[in-house]
C-alpha cells in the first residue's frame, strides 16, 4: 500500500466514522430542539459548550504530541501512552472540580447545574478514551478508531432518541451520554491492549519535564481554538438567554457538521507529514500544497451552497420555530471554508514543530473573538456572534499563512484559488436562478456544475488526476502483507 493509498484508507475510515457522528448527532440535535423546544435546546448546547471549555485543560496538547512522536518512532508508544494516561486521569479530576465550582459561582439554577455535572462526566470520559484513539492514529490504523466511534455513537443516539420519544428530558439524556462514554472507554482499552500496546498508569518525571515543553504550546493552541468555537454560546447565554443560544447553535451545529470532513483528512495526514519532516522536505512541501488545495476545492463550494440555501436547511431540519437561525447560518457558512483552509496550514505547522507559533496565533485569535463578541453581541445579538466568528477565522488564516510561508513554503494562492472561485461563481448563479426546484436535485446539480467547471478551468491538474488514479488502484498484496507484519500493528 503506497502513501496515497494509506492516506486514503485512513481518511476513509475517519470519514465513515465521522459521517455517522455528524449525521446521527445532527438527528439527535434536531429531535432535542423539536421535542423539547428552544429553551431546553439552549440549556443542552450551553452545557456542552461550558464543559468543553474546561475539558480541554485535561488534554494539555498530549494527544497531538503522542500522534506526532509515536508516528516517528513506534517503540515509544508504551512510554507515551502510559505516562499521558496518568497525567490525563489527574487532570480530569482537577477539571471536574473546577467545573463544579465555576458553575455554582455563576448562579445558574439547580437544573442547569445538574445538567452541566452530568455532561462534565461524559466529556471527561471521552477525553480519557480519546488517548486510545490517538494511539491508533499514530500507528496509522484509523479503522479501529472508526469502529469504536461508530459503535459508541449508535448507542448514544439510539438510546437518546428512545429517551426523547418516551417523554424524558435533558437530565435523562445526559445519563445516556455517560453510558455511551463508558462503552467507548472499555472498547478503546481492550483493542489498544490486544492490538497495539497495553495501557497502564505510569509516571516518569523526566518524561513529564521534557514533554511539557512541547505539550504546553499544543495545549494552548487547542484551548484557544476551543474558546474561539465555544465562547460565543456561553456569552450569548449570559447576555441574551437560552432561546437565543438555541437559535445560534442550531445554525452553528449545521456548520460544525461539515468541519469533520477537513479534520479526517488532516488527522490521516499528520503521521505522514511528521515523518516527512525528518525524511524529505520536498515530500513535505508537496503534501502541504496538495492538502491545502484539495481542502479549498471542497470547502469553498460548501460555504457558497450553505449560505445560499440557509433558509431551506433551517426550515427543513429545525422548522419555522428556528427561522431566526437563518441569518446566523448565512454568516457562519463561511467558517467552513476558513476552517478547511487554515486547518490544512495548522496541521503542517504542527508537523514541522512550530507549535509555539500556532499557540501565538490562536491566542491572539481567541482574544480578538472574545473582544468582538463583547462588542457585537449587545448590538446584533446572535448575528453579532456569527460575524465575530468569521472575522476571527480570517485573522487565524492570515497568521497561519504567514508562519507557514516563513518557516516552510509560501503557497501560490493566486494559482490555487482562481479555478475553484470561478467554478463557485457559476454554481452560485445556478443556485440563485433555480432556487425553487427540489432541494436534493438542486444540491446534486450544483455539485455536478461545480466539478465540471473546475475541470474545464483546469483546477485539477494531470498530477492531481494521477494521484486520484493511485487512490483507486488496488494495493499490492505483498506490500500489504509486509506492512502488517511488524509486531502488533495489524
Amino acid at each position: 500500500m503506497n502513501t496515497v493509498q494509506r492516506i486514503a484508507k485512513n481518511t476513509a475510515a475517519l470519514f465513515i466514522a465521522q459521517s455517522v457522528i455528524s449525521i446521527f448527532g445532527l438527528i439527535l440535535s434536531i429531535f432535542i430542539a423539536r421535542e423539547l423546544g428552544d429553551v431546553a435546546f439552549g440549556k443542552y448546547t450551553f452545557a456542552l459548550a461550558f464543559v468543553a471549555i474546561f475539558a480541554i485543560f485535561s488534554e494539555l496538547g498530549y494527544d497531538t504530541l503522542l500522534v506526532r512522536d509515536v508516528a516517528r518512532d513506534k517503540t515509544q508508544a508504551k512510554k507515551y501512552l502510559s505516562n499521558i494516561l496518568c497525567i490525563r486521569l489527574l487532570l480530569s479530576i482537577i477539571v471536574f472540580i473546577s467545573i463544579v465550582i465555576t458553575i455554582n459561582l455563576m448562579g445558574y439554577p439547580a437544573e442547569t447545574k445538574n445538567i452541566v455535572y452530568l455532561f462534565g462526566i461524559y466529556t471527561l470520559l471521552g477525553s480519557i478514551s480519546g488517548l486510545f484513539k490517538v494511539t491508533f492514529r499514530a500507528f496509522e490504523k484509523m479503522e479501529y478508531e472508526a469502529g469504536i466511534t461508530i459503535l459508541a455513537d449508535l448507542i448514544r443516539v439510539s438510546l437518546g432518541l428512545l429517551v426523547l420519544f418516551l417523554g424524558y428530558g435533558i437530565m435523562e439524556l445526559a445519563l445516556i451520554f455517560i453510558i455511551s462514554g463508558i462503552f467507548e472507554f472499555l472498547f478503546g482499552f481492550l483493542i489498544c491492549e490486544k492490538k497495539f500496546v497495553k495501557p497502564k498508569i505510569e509516571f516518569d518525571f523526566e518524561f513529564l519535564k521534557k514533554s511539557l515543553k512541547t505539550a504546553i504550546p499544543l495545549s494552548a493552541m487547542t484551548i484557544f481554538v476551543l474558546i474561539y468555537i465555544r465562547i460565543d454560546a456561553v456569552m450569548l447565554s449570559v447576555m441574551k438567554g437560552d432561546a437565543v443560544v438555541g437559535w445560534y447553535t442550531a445554525a452553528y451545529g449545521l456548520v460544525l457538521a461539515f468541519k469533520p470532513f477537513s479534520q479526517w483528512f488532516r488527522q490521516a495526514l499528520l503521521p505522514l507529514t511528521s515523518k516527512f519532516y525528518r525524511s524529505s522536505e520536498n515530500s513535505l512541501k508537496f503534501a502541504y500544497e496538495k492538502s491545502f488545495k484539495y481542502l479549498l476545492i471542497v470547502g469553498l463550494p460548501l460555504s457558497v451552497g450553505i449560505s445560499l440555501l440557509a433558509d431551506k436547511f433551517i426550515l427543513l431540519f429545525y422548522g419555522p420555530a428556528f427561522e431566526n437561525s437563518i441569518i446566523a447560518l448565512q454568516i457562519l457558512s463561511w467558517d467552513v471554508f476558513l476552517g478547511f483552509t487554515y486547518g490544512a496550514i495548522a496541521t503542517t505547522l504542527v508537523a514541522i514543530n512550530k507549535q509555539n507559533q500556532i499557540a501565538i496565533a490562536t491566542g491572539l485569535g481567541a482574544l480578538i473573538n472574545v473582544a468582538l463578541n463583547l462588542i457585537l453581541i449587545p448590538l446584533f445579538s446572535y448575528a453579532g456572534a456569527a460575524i465575530a466568528t468569521i472575522i476571527t477565522g480570517v485573522v487565524l488564516f492570515a497568521m497561519y499563512f504567514h508562519f507557514a510561508s516563513k518557516y516552510l513554503y509560501r503557497l501560490p494562492l493566486h494559482r490555487i484559488i482562481i479555478s475553484p472561485m470561478l467554478a463557485s461563481i457559476v454554481m452560485a448563479i445556478f443556485i440563485y436562478f433555480c432556487n425553487e426546484i427540489n432541494l436534493v436535485a438542486l444540491i446534486i446539480a450544483s455539485s455536478v456544475i461545480y466539478f465540471v467547471m473546475l475541470y474545464m478551468t483546469r483546477g485539477l491538474s494531470s498530477e492531481d488526476i494521477e494521484l486520484f488514479k493511485q487512490l483507486i488502484k488496488m494495493p499490492d498484496s505483498k506490500n500489504e502483507v509486509g506492512e502488517n507484519s511488524d509486531g502488533k500493528n495489524g
